[in-house]
């Protein structure tokens, strides 16, 4: 069963007070035009609130369309992502980053499903967009299993502080999934990425 809308409900309501109004109005003390004119007025009202909600509504439904033929249009693409997990397959991974400023020290650190360090790695900072490959080895050179692993990245300056910076992985889209009126991106790793963040698109 289809629900009628408030406002359509209200606007029709509205209606029948009015014309019930006009109908049984004494003959000998008519509605006053100023109070008439009002009434009007707040008709129209009622009228064009009820128009724009229609036209709020088509236009709801004409963005969702065209949000699940752009999310579809996605599929199959890749995506670079800041601060999530890297992926290793066929003992292969890399990750790119970006450094608020060149370091006297850094290293990166790859972590397992657990969060234990496995791999410790120092390295020459040579820009913004560096890419460093990961060949799936430990500290001790065993190879790991393929899978997800979370890297990070400690740079520090001349004074031994802090240097703020990301990492971005690259990842395969599989599924575009519309709920709630939001729209997420499922990673082949099985990650989500609201459609709103900050990504590249390849």
């Amino acid at each position: 069963m289809t629900q009628v809308p408030q406002t359509t409900t209200d606007y029709q309501s509205f209606l029948k007070l009015m014309t019930a109004q006009m109908k049984n109005q004494d003959p000998l003390a008519p509605l006053d035009a100023t109070q008439f004119v009002t009434q009007l007025a707040q008709f129209s009202q009622v009228e064009q609130s009820v128009q724009m909600n229609e036209r709020l509504d088509n236009l709801s439904t004409m963005l969702s369309s065209l949000s699940s033929q752009a999310g579809a249009s996605m599929i199959g693409r890749s995506v670079e992502t800041e601060n999530y997990r890297m992926k290793l397959e066929d003992g292969s991974a890399e990750f790119r980053l970006r450094l608020d400023e060149t370091p006297s020290e850094a290293v990166y650190r790859v972590k397992n499903a657990g969060g234990d360090v496995i791999r410790e790695q120092s390295f020459v900072y040579e820009g913004e967009g560096q890419s460093i490959a990961w060949d799936g080895k430990d500290d001790n050179g065993i190879d790991q299993e393929d899978g997800l692993y979370t890297v990070e990245i400690e740079a520090r300056n001349g004074d031994g502080d802090l240097i703020p910076g990301q990492t971005f992985m690259n990842h395969a889209i599989t599924e575009v999934v519309q709920e709630g009126g939001a729209t997420r991106l499922v990673l082949e790793t099985g990650q989500e990425l609201d459609v709103t963040a900050d990504m590249r698109i390849f």
